[in-house]
């Protein structure tokens, strides 16, 4: 198969363009996903890209390509549950250039290769897209022809499905960090209100702060209660504790 290599510009756009996506969310990363079949489409020589995404075994299966052919296709191959892609995704390595007119595809994948010949395609191979030790998707390579893929063009769609792998990498660790910043954030709001209502305390029945404490926890204790809300009542005046 020849194909006319890209230029280091749209090189260079591809990779910047999978850096900068938006991800709404780790569960629905739908622009990086249409930017990874996008750039792909347009450097991986006459090849047709499918991406799937799927983080996890009880999540469903999410696709994206460029046009509605390429599009049809992927979901009918999740529907039968056939193709290179979902190999890749469940092994967490590349599903090997493989010509569909093969006995192997046609063994593997009976209606997936017999639907992809009559769209023109001759070989596929597929590549997993990881975020750190996990593989949450895979690049589907569709190419006209009998010619093996190169070791090159492989190369190059491994290198675009590990960008977005970098990408969701690190809004995944963005994710958690903010979600341990506001656990601690939490955390320590709730102990400054609980000093503050057993130095309410404290000072309000002349007793120590560990005292004032027993009181807080008993009274949460018995009318199963947070204890930080008790103490937030404790400090705004809105519950009157009794000394023991």
């Amino acid at each position: 198969m020849t194909t006319m290599s890209p230029s280091p510009h749209e090189l260079a756009r591809a990779f910047v363009d999978l850096a900068a996506s938006p991800i709404t969310e780790v569960s629905d990363p739908t622009g990086l996903l249409a930017t990874l079949a996008g750039h792909g489409t347009q450097l991986l020589g006459e090849c047709s890209v499918i991406v799937l995404y799927a983080p996890d075994e009880h999540s469903r299966v999410e696709v994206t390509a460029v046009g509605d052919e390429m599009m049809h296709l992927a979901n009918e191959a999740v529907g039968w549950g056939e193709g290179p892609g979902l190999e890749s995704c469940r092994s967490g390595r590349p599903a090997p250039d493989t010509a569909l007119d093969g006995d192997q595809a046609r063994r593997d994948w009976p209606r997936y290769s017999a639907r992809a010949l009559e769209l023109g395609f001759g070989r596929v191979a597929a590549l997993p897209l990881r975020a750190g030790p996990d593989t949450l998707g895979a690049l589907v390579m569709l190419c006209p022809g009998s010619t093996p893929l190169s070791a090159d063009l492989l190369a190059l769609g491994q290198a675009l499905c590990d960008a977005a792998g970098w990408a969701l990498e690190r809004d995944r660790r963005l994710h958690e960090a903010r979600a341990l910043a506001g656990q601690l954030e939490h955390a320590l709001t709730s102990r400054i209100i609980i000093e503050q209502a057993k130095g309410t305390l404290a000072a309000k029945h002349s007793i120590s702060v560990g005292e004032a404490f027993s009181i807080l926890r008993s009274h949460a204790r018995s009318h199963r209660r947070r204890l930080t809300e008790v103490a937030a009542e404790v400090v705004e005046r809105r519950l009157d504790l009794p000394a023991k």
